[in-house]
């Protein structure tokens, strides 16, 4: 059955995540993305996390975070450093809807590919650019990455312990954020095409995407002029609410208690009931004053229990827990398992990468479902395709291409990431641990 995007095509100049992560989610449901990337610079996310750390070979075919953000897409190598690898993407823009980005408005420029330039090409054409700061503005030629762009958002300031200093996520909160606004901004230009006949530029600021996620916090300051402290897992008004040590390594539960009824419900599942007649504790607003010490004698408890048993018997007397769960938790989660949200994917017989689950979307259409999941495309895997069955270059012309350095099938001067070896980088805290039959493990869960 085709996507609701069947017969939307579009061109994605992007990196690392923002824009690919955008859109792989519009892939996903029908549309077709060609993904340009270039043999003369290698995409950084080709070399990163490649399958059972082996860089021997054809490496940036092996990239497991590349994977994770181009399934469903064609992929195509241009060198737009060359006046003839610039015209081909021209080429491509006139038979496309949607051409998407995310470098900096100077790099734009200096290729001529600002929205104006693309009307002349094509008249109705979507632009998409995803830029950290916007695509106007003092700060719209800075560089940006996630860590930088999280603080400028302000999110930073907000996310860290009662006392101590900002604290970053661990993942690029703003590349994901923005790209989930940049869909919708994307569908809502072209519904206005549909309606209307006329394209438009987008331009997507990924710093303000997550400001518009904390508006609590800039209204708490326009209408009271506070700058709120940070609070950790703690609440402003609930106690206990926290994440809390379970038994073993790195073992961990959330606990949030909204009423007395609730509490009283802890100390019963706890075996606390002293808890309950301490008058520390009697009720909301003497837990909150005391969060700390309560805060601690809930941990020397917890601390015995397994953090799903302990979930499940919170639960089970109507308290709100869940135990905190790591990326072998989320992969093997039986619940995740019953609603499909993982798709196996089969990849190309030449990385030597088995089938193997992927996150699938977090929306379900009833009518219009995803398509079946491809594989990110191999590097250059589709330049035939795109360039000759698109474009109509002939094979006289694809060799001109090639023999030009336009196009390739590998990076000319590839370098792989060296890293430590698994034990090390635990030693020095890069990684919490790691399993050497985890191969055994996915293939017994998914042997699709």
């Amino acid at each position: 059955m085709p996507g609701p995007l069947e017969g939307v095509r579009i061109i994605e100049m992007g990196q690392l995540i923002a824009i690919p992560f955008a859109m792989k989610m519009l892939a996903d449901m029908g549309a077709q993305v060609i993904r340009l990337e270039s043999v003369a610079r290698l995409e950084s996310y080709r070399s990163d996390s490649v399958y059972q750390n082996d860089i021997s070979g054809e490496f940036w075919n092996k990239g497991a975070n590349f994977y994770e953000q181009n399934r469903n897409k064609l992929g195509v190598t241009l060198d737009l450093s060359k006046p003839e690898g610039l015209q081909v993407l021209r080429n491509l823009v006139s038979i496309a809807d949607v051409f998407s980005e995310n470098f900096t408005p100077r790099v734009i420029k200096n290729f001529g590919l600002e929205y104006e330039d693309l009307r002349k090409i094509k008249p109705d054409i979507i632009m998409v650019s995803s830029t950290g700061y916007g695509f106007y503005g003092p700060w719209s030629n800075f560089g940006a990455t996630g860590p930088a762009t999280e603080g400028a958002a302000g999110l930073a300031y907000q996310t860290g312990y009662l006392g101590g200093g900002p604290v970053m996520a661990e993942i690029p909160y703003t590349d994901y954020t923005s790209g989930e606004h940049t869909v919708f901004a994307v569908m809502a230009a072209l519904m206005h095409r549909l309606r209307t006949g006329q394209g438009q530029f987008v331009d997507i600021s990924q710093t303000q995407a997550t400001s518009s996620t904390i508006p609590e916090v800039l209204m708490d300051f326009s209408a009271n002029g506070r700058s709120g402290q940070r609070f950790g897992n703690q609440d402003t008004v609930m106690s206990p609410h926290g994440c809390y040590p379970c038994r073993g390594d790195d073992r961990w539960i959330t606990i949030a208690v909204a009423t007395d009824e609730e509490w009283q419900a802890v100390c019963r599942v706890l075996g606390q009931n002293g808890w309950a007649a301490d008058p520390r504790f009697n009720d909301s607003f003497s837990r909150w004053k005391n969060r700390d010490e309560l805060d601690a004698l809930i941990g020397t408890v917890t601390s015995t229990w397994d953090a799903h048993e302990l979930m499940h018997a919170l639960q089970k007397d109507g308290v709100a827990a869940g135990a905190v769960l790591d990326s072998k938790d989320l992969l093997f989660d039986p619940h995740l398992g019953q609603r499909n949200f993982y798709e196996v994917v089969t990849h190309h017989e030449s990385t030597g990468i088995p089938p193997l689950p992927y996150a699938g979307r977090p929306w379900k259409l009833s009518k219009t479902p995803a398509v079946n999941s491809q594989p990110a495309p191999l590097m250059g895997e589709h330049n035939n395709l795109v360039l000759s069955g698109l474009l109509g270059k002939t094979a006289e012309e694809m060799a001109e291409l090639e023999e030009a350095g336009i196009i390739g099938y590998g990076p000319t001067n590839p370098r792989p990431v060296q890293r430590p070896s698994l034990d090390e980088q635990v030693r020095q805290g890069r990684m919490q641990r790691y399993e050497t039959d985890f191969g055994e493990q996915v293939r017994r869960a998914f042997p699709g």
